[in-house]
């Protein structure tokens, strides 16, 4: 059996074609009918790994006249999201390959929340089906499926927001909201008017991803929708950077300088600067003691007694502080390299080599 293949339905669809006098005409290629599990959906963090809303459609089957065949996967499918009926701002599209496509509760619940739901109150968003069959036709749509949602608060799910390039194929800084309450940061260096978009995976097909407000002067404001702008930093090197995804906000804050203080340099904020080594993304210092720190050491941040690294509860881990606090136990005597690694934000570790 021969099969009629992409180019030749892009320049003869609909369009009689001979098989041997005959006419081929192309059928099938219908409006998808669309269906969802539920459209009611009240979100809970306690059933967040439960499937809790599956969207189904039938688009129909390709087939031509006379004997030819239709591969299926000449249709483009993608999904998309609406707050509006008309779809005048589509929030997200996302391509598929089957005809179905499944959330779980937390899933669905970062996706309506980047959206800009509120957590606690009933949203809407409004559902379609689109097919393409060629880029020289006009796509299909399918009926609108109306959902009510109702999420819960930003920031339970995923530990980490991720800084990737525009075109979502690298990820090499993330942030995290250690307290769980959609509050992200951590640290990065990049060039001045680095653009970025963050993402809630590490996936150029993400549930979430965050970019610019398409308007000017909006720049430190987040939004998910399709036509979303690039993030871009004003400045450039090492920088402190948050993410509210509750306010739909985000910052940077230049790091000009860590800075280790002690008894052993008398708590001198200059006298042991640390130096940052951009290929493993550590900052190092040397240090030189005659006795253990009694009161361990801390990382000064711009030289600010304000803003800093100081003691945590766990071994090799040092906590941010924005107040007084007690630094980290540093019981080595001698001369000896301390490294300062805060590539993961979950996490900042210290080790003494």
């Amino acid at each position: 059996m021969k099969k009629i293949i992409c180019y030749i339905l892009s320049i003869f669809l609909f369009a009689s074609c001979k098989k041997e006098g005959a006419e081929a005409v192309l059928t099938g290629f219908e409006d998808a009918t669309l269906t969802a599990t539920a459209t009611q959906l009240a979100l809970s963090q306690s059933a967040k790994d439960s499937v809790v809303l599956q969207l189904m459609w039938d688009a129909g089957t390709l087939s031509v006249s006379n004997g030819y065949a239709v591969e299926e996967s000449l249709i483009t499918t993608t999904v998309q999201y609406a707050l509006d009926a008309n779809f005048s701002s589509i929030k997200k599209e996302v391509a598929v390959t089957s005809s179905s496509l499944s959330y779980t509760t937390a899933t669905l619940n970062t996706l309506v929340l980047g959206f800009g739901l509120t957590a606690g109150e009933s949203g809407t968003v409004y559902v379609r089906v689109k097919s393409t069959l060629t880029a020289n036709t006009s796509s299909n749509y399918s009926n609108v499926v109306t959902l009510s949602i109702t999420p819960y608060e930003s920031g339970n799910d995923a530990a980490y927001l991720y800084m990737a390039s525009t075109d979502l194929t690298s990820f090499p800084w993330k942030l995290c909201a250690r307290n769980k309450d959609g509050k992200y940061d951590g640290f990065v260096k990049v060039d001045q008017w680095y653009n970025f978009l963050l993402t809630n995976e590490e996936s150029n097909s993400a549930s979430v991803i965050y970019g610019g407000y398409p308007a000017n002067d909006n720049q430190y404001v987040l939004y998910a929708g399709s036509d979303r702008w690039n993030c871009w930093t004003a400045n450039g090197g090492y920088l402190y950077i948050t993410a509210n995804t509750n306010a739909l906000t985000w910052s940077e804050t230049v790091i000009n300088s860590l800075s280790v203080v002690g008894d052993f340099n008398s708590w001198s904020t200059t006298a042991t600067p640390m130096t940052y080594d951009a290929t493993n993304k550590i900052w190092t210092a040397s240090i030189t003691t005659t006795a253990a720190e009694q009161w361990g050491i801390k990382v000064l941040i711009n030289q600010s007694w304000s803003w800093f690294f100081g003691t945590s509860e766990e071994a090799g881990v040092c906590t941010l502080y924005t107040a007084d606090a007690n630094g980290f136990p540093y019981t080595k005597v001698g001369t000896y390299t301390l490294k300062l690694d805060l590539s993961d934000p979950k996490n900042f570790k210290y080790s003494v080599e």
